[in-house]
């Protein structure tokens, strides 16, 4: 077990810190990572896990690759 969770994490959230989001689907092994209040903020409103599952390609392997 790699520790890795699939789906939208988003962390360092307080005041004064960057906030980072990271996006891993576990099916294909495509990983996001985003930093930025602005540009979480842009991500979050295009709904990452929607969109990518229009172009989601699943893998034998999947994150592990």
């Amino acid at each position: 077990m790699t520790g890795w969770l699939g789906d939208l994490q988003i962390r360092r959230t307080d005041w004064d810190q960057t906030p980072i989001a990271d996006f891993l689907c576990t099916a294909c092994g495509t990983h996001r990572r985003i930093a930025g209040r602005e540009k979480v903020t842009d991500f979050l409103r295009d709904n990452p896990t929607t969109a990518h599952r229009a172009v989601c390609r699943p893998t034998k392997r999947g994150a592990a690759a």
